[in-house]
């Protein structure tokens, strides 16, 4: 009878006839009504035999104490859930306090490793780098950030995990990697790596970077499913926060810039140059102005028209980003008129600088000269040094402005630094 009763209850469970719930079958409630129908049973079929029925008795409770412990252990992990994502909560607000993408990065690093116990972490971020999209090291715990920003991973196949988990734009881990084939061993050495969880950086479907995280044993001694699904939050909330602080710089960046040649307009120049000279003062050090504006410009607009004009100027701009470092500060002072912006240089390197840049222009190959190689584009220049030349700051932009005109007087196609 007790066959065919857990036959019955077995039929009930597989073919689901009073539609069940699966939780129902976990529950203290039925287990009592089981236990209460099997002595009704052994009642009815008149079966008095105490080790039957204490041996029921037992097998119940010992289902309610495997029960209960379950129990327990649900309850302490769904605690333990509860407070990751208690942290995960904190950590994402803390990420949208701020627009600075270095800073956001920075947090992201910080967070994983304090906060989520990982021992290093990497992040790889989407650039465009001659007009073609790649994944470059950005930052990370573990490695020199110079040594990373050297990795370039491209996104025309999956052969390294790194493309792969931007190509797929889903997350991997990696049980050990120095015998997996996804993963690329140059990389795997570089970064020491075993096992680990890399994970796409996704807004509205475009991969913004990959984000690797690495358990060492120290701190955490393993990745599984449960932490892979609180890193796919981080990483969807990190995602986020990296995409406002690229917009808000970006949106920063033309408040500042000049819309035609990129370099920086004249209020951020002005500024600059203030800031600038204020430091110079404090600490001793020299600041250089380079001031020039381009020869007989007029004859290239009417010659060839304001667009082959506009063409030119942003050339300039091309010109200026290639000579210059990122300590340098290169602007479009107004019309034709540029202006460069540079600390810690003597005067002799300024004019050296100066001097490169009007050869560069010389013998640049401007749009323009498809239709005309008999004319040159030059430049007129002149240079000015704190505390060499002047006292002030207003003082650098007199002088290189009047050295400027010298050199127009003196027949063009110059720098002049007295």
């Amino acid at each position: 009878m007790i066959k065919q009763v857990n036959k019955f209850v077995n039929t009930f469970i597989t073919e689901n006839r009073l539609r069940l719930m699966p939780w129902l079958l976990r529950t203290s409630t039925l287990r009592i009504l089981l236990l209460l129908g099997t002595f009704v049973l052994l009642d009815y079929e008149e079966i008095n035999s105490l080790y039957i029925e204490y041996g029921i008795f037992l097998l119940f409770v010992f289902f309610f104490i495997k029960t209960d412990i379950n129990n327990y252990w649900q309850i302490r992990g769904l605690q333990h859930m509860y407070g990751e994502f208690k942290d995960i909560n904190r950590i994402t607000e803390a990420l949208r306090s701020t627009m600075k993408l270095e800073t956001v990065l920075d947090m992201i690093m910080q967070n994983l490793t304090r906060e989520l116990n990982y021992e290093r972490a990497f992040i790889f971020l989407s650039v465009v780098e001659k007009q073609k999209t790649v994944l470059r090291g950005e930052l990370g715990i573990g490695v020199l950030t110079e040594v990373l920003r050297q990795q370039v991973f491209e996104l025309d196949d999956a052969e390294g995990i790194i493309s792969r988990v931007a190509l797929e734009k889903k997350p991997f881990i990696i049980k050990d990697a120095a015998n997996d084939h996804r993963c690329e061993q140059r990389l795997v050495n570089l970064l020491n790596l075993k096992e680990f969880a890399a994970l796409p950086l996704i807004i509205r479907d475009n991969v913004l970077g990959v984000l690797v995280v690495v358990a060492d044993g120290f701190t955490k001694s393993e990745i599984n499913e449960e932490d892979l699904t609180l890193l796919e939050i981080f990483a969807n909330q990190s995602a986020i926060a990296i995409q406002n602080a690229r917009f808000y710089e970006k949106i920063e960046r033309l408040s500042f810039s000049d819309e035609l040649t990129g370099l920086y307009n004249h209020r951020y120049f002005q500024e600059k140059l203030i800031e600038e000279f204020t430091k110079a003062e404090q600490k001793h050090t020299k600041i250089s102005l380079i001031y020039f504006d381009l020869d007989d410009f007029k004859y290239y607009n009417d010659t060839f028209g304001h667009l082959m004009g506009d063409s030119i100027l942003r050339s300039i701009g091309l010109i200026l980003r290639g000579v210059l470092d990122d300590s340098a500060c290169p602007a479009r002072y107004g019309g034709e008129e540029f202006a460069v912006i540079l600390t810690g240089v003597s005067k002799a390197e300024t004019a050296a600088l100066a001097d490169m840049i009007r050869v560069r222009v010389e013998n640049f190959e401007f749009e323009y000269k498809k239709e005309d190689r008999q004319k040159n584009l030059t430049i007129s220049t002149g240079v000015a040094v704190f505390p060499d030349d002047v006292k002030n700051a207003h003082g650098l932009i007199d002088t290189a402005d009047d050295r400027l005109y010298k050199a127009k007087r003196s027949g063009k196609n110059r720098v002049v630094t007295e």
